[in-house]
């Protein structure tokens, strides 16, 4: 016989199904193992923690930033499935970049960063595959997370204004910083100023009320500190830039309404004494915005100034 017609005789007797069956089910076997063979499992590992470091400011209807960490979607959405250095929740907010300095830190929790364990058990779970399973709730059944539904429509209303506050506060520091000059210059160009004064700073106090209100609005949605909440002693410069910012604001925004209503009373009694008062307000109100709208600029481009700074400085 032929050696080759031998060799492939010999070979068609092999039994290729079973051969097939086999190879195919060593293939799911492994596929299997390493689905099974994930250190961390959500339900046991994961879910425990977000509940004991993250639901205390991330759920019901004062959520910080109107973030629930009980929501899956919305947590997954910070996050890059198999690799914790993409994934934002990690490089952003659980974690400190060593070029970002403290005072910039968007570190959480607020006192964090989490223990060492806590953090390679979320930094594992993400470079597993960040497994939550759909079937697996957050808080349990008896303690799912209110939909949006349960939210009134003002408290909604309030979190959206808030987002406004960046773009329209810069009306009324340039109505309160016009009204200021042209109060100071009436004293030498006469009434002309004088009235111009005056309507800028009329419309600068209505838009600081609005603005103000916005401020208020932002810093819930953004998750600072409570209005109540008193500057700490060991404050960050962040900290004290938010606290100041905040509170002489305010104190703008009423005292440009005092300052109004003293410029109609003055008109109407034609008061000299009251008409110099409200003047020195104005003035008094260029000043104050000025310092609002540098530490407000602190705060969104802080980091900017910073580098701008160090570009200069090489």
């Amino acid at each position: 016989m032929d050696p080759t017609f031998r060799l492939l005789s010999q070979t068609m007797r092999i039994p290729i199904l079973p051969l097939l069956f086999l190879l195919i089910a060593g293939g799911l076997g492994r596929d299997a193992y390493s689905q099974t063979s994930k250190i961390t499992n959500f339900a046991r590992d994961i879910a425990p923690l977000l509940r004991d470091n993250c639901l205390s400011c991330h759920e019901g209807a004062e959520a910080s930033n109107g973030f629930l960490i009980s929501d899956r979607n919305a947590l997954l959405g910070f996050i890059e499935p198999g690799n914790a250095a993409a994934s934002s929740l990690w490089t952003d907010y659980l974690t400190q970049p060593p070029t970002t300095e403290l005072k910039d830190s968007l570190v959480m929790p607020p006192n964090g960063p989490l223990k060492p364990a806590l953090l390679a058990t979320l930094k594992l779970w993400i470079d597993e595959g960040a497994d939550w399973p759909e079937g697996v709730p957050l808080l349990g059944e008896a303690k799912a997370a209110p939909s949006d539904k349960s939210v009134s429509v003002g408290i909604r209303a309030f979190r959206a204004i808030g987002y406004f506050h960046p773009a329209l506060v810069h009306f009324p520091i340039a109505l309160f910083l016009v009204g200021g000059g042209c109060a100071f210059l009436s004293y030498f160009l006469g009434s002309k100023c004088q009235t111009t004064a005056f309507q800028c700073v009329s419309l600068a106090a209505m838009t600081s009320i609005i603005t103000v209100v916005m401020g208020w609005s932002f810093a819930d949605t953004q998750g600072y500190a409570a209005w109540s909440t008193p500057l700490a002693a060991d404050a960050s410069h962040r900290d004290a830039n938010l606290f100041y910012h905040r509170w002489v604001g305010t104190l703008t925004a009423v005292l440009g309404v005092a300052c109004v209503f003293m410029g109609l009373i003055a008109r109407r009694n034609k008061s000299d004494r009251l008409n110099h008062a409200w003047r020195i307000v104005a003035m008094l109100l260029a000043l104050l915005v000025s310092v609002v709208g540098h530490q407000g600029g602190e705060l969104v481009y802080g980091d900017v100034f910073e580098k701008a700074w160090q570009e200069m400085g090489r």
